[in-house]
């Protein structure tokens, strides 16, 4: 507990408050292993939770533009042409598109993406099908890529646009991706590039046998699986697997949401389940508009 107050008064933002952590401890009663051990072990599990603050997401989108950057002038290493003219040249005939609609993660990170890196408005568009024929660098934005698969939000995205437009070429910049997504997106698409400012791997998963998280302590694997398993089914939400989306075991989430990719012990909502952190999905059906009567 003591490690944990001190990460979030330094690291996170004291978005974590003590009586938060107390609440969603009460969730663990004991159906697994003794009350004190489960909670000791969701302890252990919250304290290598990573938490990125605004500061973190606003650097991240520097680090991802300047990884477009060198991408942009590496490509054409050998040419004889100054590099400012050579990104000169890329953003003259370069939109920033959405993959989602505007009011999804990729809108909300492109609006740091551009005040962060100084871009001019300009560069935004709101569809692939607004852009003009003299575009050929189609850039995406979003803050994670983790499903390597057709059933991911962002292959389809590509499915649908990249054979329309074989022509040009789609930069897909992502903050935090794992290598497989990545390889999959890339082996799929010939026109795709995915640059990432950060990607995991296997030892980011937290059960895998390389985990990071329990590189010490080995022994307490398989126990803090079958906990994570057991209470992630009780507060899991439909299509997400006890220990996330896509078996996704990550143990991270933005200051604005988190992937369901992670832990859902960490976000769970359902069934009473009080989250430490919280995640919002996204509502595509429901037509309620008024829910706070009472400023009526």
């Amino acid at each position: 507990m003591k490690v944990i107050m001190l990460t979030s008064s330094t690291a996170w933002g004291n978005e974590i408050l003590r009586k938060d952590i107390e609440s969603w401890l009460a969730n663990f009663k004991g159906e697994v292993f003794e009350i004190k051990y489960e909670r000791r072990i969701a302890l252990w599990l919250l304290s290598q939770f990573t938490f990125y603050t605004q500061e973190e997401v606003t650097h991240l989108c520097r680090v991802v533009y300047s990884d477009l950057i060198h991408k942009i002038v590496s490509e054409s290493i050998g040419s004889g042409r100054a590099p400012a003219d050579l990104i000169g040249e890329f953003f003259d005939k370069a939109n920033m598109v959405m993959s989602e609609e505007i009011s999804g993660s990729g809108g909300f990170i492109a609006y740091f993406f551009r005040q962060q890196n100084n871009l001019p408005m300009t560069l935004f568009n709101f569809s692939v099908e607004s852009v003009i024929d003299s575009i050929e660098n189609i850039i995406i934005i979003d803050d994670v890529t983790l499903s390597a698969g057709p059933q991911g939000q962002m292959y389809r995205f590509l499915a649908k646009n990249t054979s329309k437009y074989q022509a040009k070429t789609f930069y897909l910049l992502t903050l935090v991706s794992n290598v497989t997504a990545v390889e999959y997106i890339e082996n799929k698409f010939n026109n795709v590039k995915v640059i990432s400012a950060i990607k995991l791997d296997s030892r980011d998963k937290c059960f895998n046998p390389e985990s990071y998280i329990f590189s010490a302590r080995p022994e307490l694997l398989d126990l803090g699986r079958k906990f994570a398993e057991h209470y992630g089914k009780e507060c899991r939400t439909s299509g997400v697997g006890p220990l996330g989306y896509g078996d996704g075991q990550y143990t991270f989430g933005f200051f604005y949401n988190t992937p369901d990719n992670t832990l859902p012990i960490f976000w769970g909502q359902v069934n009473g389940w009080a989250p430490i952190i919280r995640r919002y999905h996204k509502n595509y059906r429901a037509r309620k508009f008024v829910g706070n009567e009472r400023f009526i």
